[in-house]
C-alpha cells in the first residue's frame, strides 16, 4: 500500500465523516500535503477539534499494523487512491475511506442490480424476488444485497442457486452476522462472491450504518429493483438514494389491497420503471431477450397441451384453488387433477396447503 492510499486509512480511522475526509484532501490538495501538514494547519481547516482528532490518529506504525494485519486475513482495503476502487463511488460526495473486500474483486468490474424489499415478504413478495434475482442472475448480472432479513437474503440464495453471483454489503464488520439468521449465507457469499463493507472486521451493525449502507448500495449499482415494500419500509432509502444518484429503479407491480406493496404501487407515479417481467430489466444492461418474455440464458420453454395451457395461464395471473379452478374450468375433478400433477411434474407450478396452485414463475 503507497502513501496515498495510507492517507485515506488514516483519515477512516481519525473518526472523520467521509464527506469531511474528502473536503480535506481537496482543501489541502494532495493525501500527501495532508499527511505532511501540521496541528496548526489541521486547526486552521477543519477547527481545534478535529485537528486534535486527526493528531491522535496520526500514527504511522499504527496504520501499518492495520493493513498487514487485513493482509495476512486475506481483506482487501480499497480507497480513493487504490486503483481497483469502484469508479461508482466517485460519484459520491462522500466515497468511503476504506472499503473492505473478501472475495472475487473482478465483480466490482460489472455492472450489478440492487435486489431488495420489505423484511416481511408476502408469498407472492417472495415468489417474484426468488424469480428475477434467479434470471438476472443467469444473465451475467450480479446481484447487489445489503444482506437483509427477508427478500434481501431471498434475492442473494436465489441468485447463488441459480449459479450467478452476488456481491453482500454489509452494515457491520466481516466477523460478525446480522442479522444473525444470515450467517450462513453471509459466509457462502464470501467464498462464491464478493464481501464489502466500510467497517473494520470487529466492528457491530449500529443505527446509522443502515444509511450508510443504502447510499453505498445506491452508489454501487447501475439500477435498483424494489420487489415488495409497505408504506414506511426501511428499504425504500436505498431508492431514494438510487434516484438522487440517477440510478435507474425499477418496480413490481402489487395487488392494489396489500399494505406490502403500498410502496412499490406508489412509486409507479414517479420515475420508478414497472417490471413485469426479468426481460424488462435486461435490456438496461444491453442484454437481449428471447420472443418469450425470458432471458437468452433463462429457462428453454416447455412444452403444454391446449388443456395445460389454460390452466397455466390462469395460474400464471393469481393463485388459485382446485375448487377455483373448476369453476373456471369445463374440466372433470379427475381431468383437472391430472392436469395440474402434470404441470407440477414440469415443475411450472406450485402447490400449496389447502391445494392452493399458483405459477412457479
Amino acid at each position: 500500500m503507497n502513501l496515498r492510499e495510507g492517507v485515506w486509512v488514516y483519515l477512516s480511522q481519525s473518526g472523520i465523516s467521509p464527506g469531511r475526509s474528502r473536503a480535506l484532501v481537496d482543501y489541502f490538495g494532495s493525501e500527501e500535503e495532508l499527511w505532511g501538514a501540521n496541528e496548526s494547519d489541521y486547526r486552521e481547516a477543519v477547527g481545534e477539534k478535529i485537528a486534535h482528532r486527526l493528531m491522535e490518529a496520526k500514527d504511522g506504525g499504527s496504520i501499518n499494523a492495520h493493513v498487514k494485519a487485513m493482509q495476512e486475513r486475506g481483506i482487501v482495503l480499497l480507497t480513493p487512491a487504490s486503483e481497483n476502487y469502484p469508479s461508482a463511488l466517485r460519484d459520491l460526495y462522500d466515497p468511503p475511506c476504506a472499503l473492505y473486500a473478501k472475495g472475487d474483486l473482478s465483480l466490482l468490474e460489472s455492472d450489478s442490480i440492487v435486489i431488495t424489499g420489505t423484511r416481511r415478504g408476502t408469498r407472492y413478495g417472495k415468489k417474484v424476488t426468488a424469480l428475477f434475482a434467479g434470471e438476472l442472475a443467469k444473465a451475467g448480472i450480479p446481484i447487489l444485497t445489503g444482506l437483509a432479513e427477508g427478500l434481501d437474503a431471498i434475492a442473494a440464495e436465489a441468485a447463488l442457486e441459480a449459479g450467478g453471483k452476488v456481491i453482500a454489503l454489509l452494515c457491520c464488520g466481516f466477523d460478525q452476522h446480522y442479522p444473525a439468521g444470515n450467517a450462513a449465507l453471509q459466509d457462502r457469499i464470501e467464498k462464491e462472491g464478493l464481501l464489502l463493507s466500510e467497517c473494520p472486521p470487529d466492528a457491530h451493525a449500529e443505527k446509522y450504518s443502515f444509511a450508510a449502507r443504502a447510499r453505498l448500495l445506491a452508489g454501487l449499482s447501475k439500477a435498483v429493483l424494489l420487489t415488495e415494500a409497505g408504506e414506511k419500509s426501511g428499504t425504500l432509502s436505498t431508492v431514494e438514494s438510487a434516484m438522487e444518484l440517477g440510478r435507474e429503479v425499477f418496480v413490481v407491480p402489487g395487488n392494489i389491497d396489500s399494505p406490502s406493496s403500498l410502496a412499490t404501487n406508489r412509486l409507479m407515479r414517479t420515475s420508478a420503471e414497472i417490471a413485469l417481467a426479468p426481460s424488462d430489466i435486461l435490456p438496461y444492461f444491453g442484454i437481449e431477450t428471447g420472443g418469450t418474455g425470458e432471458s437468452a440464458a433463462g429457462k428453454a420453454k416447455i412444452e403444454l397441451t391446449a388443456e395445460e395451457e389454460i390452466l397455466f395461464n390462469l395460474l400464471k395471473k393469481e393463485p388459485l384453488s382446485f375448487d377455483e379452478l373448476a369453476n373456471l374450468c369445463d374440466f372433470s375433478a379427475s381431468q383437472l387433477n391430472s392436469l395440474l400433477t402434470m404441470l407440477q411434474l414440469k415443475g411450472i407450478i406450485d402447490q400449496a396447503a389447502g391445494r392452493v396452485y399458483s405459477a412457479a414463475y
